[in-house]
């Protein structure tokens, strides 16, 4: 019997504002992904909170920096089953105050609790 090497799940590239400014050294103070990973540039994917196979958008309120594994890992699985609330709170306490641009931390540190407190039912 002859065992196929296991692949790993193709990343969709998804774009967004917030992956470029981190990409280009915009966000030096992030360090920490949404699950509490390390990021560099290599590693970094945007997380839909909301899958799109579930109807999310590539939207602001709706993306999180995470490390491309673990987005691979969850999927389209529930957020509660990857929610970690000290790591999120971590990741988040990185854009507080932090103005570049069109970006506001506090509003995205805002968005991020409404969407994750309407995904788990907070």
């Amino acid at each position: 019997m002859r065992i196929e090497p296991t692949r790993p799940q193709p990343t969709f590239g998804y774009s967004h504002y917030l992956k470029t400014m981190y990409k280009k050294g915009q966000l030096p103070q992030v360090k920490k992904g949404f699950y509490g990973e390390t990021l560099n540039a290599k590693n970094v994917s945007l997380e839909h909170l909301n899958p799109i196979s579930k109807g999310g958008k590539t939207e602001l309120k709706n993306l999180v920096l995470a490390h491309k594994d673990i987005n691979n890992k969850r999927s389209d699985k529930p957020l509660g089953e990857f929610l970690n609330l000290k790591a999120m709170s971590a990741y988040l306490e990185q854009f507080r105050n932090l103005k570049i641009g069109k970006f506001d931390g506090n509003k995205y540190i805002a968005m991020i609790l409404e969407t994750v407190g309407g995904l788990i039912n907070v």
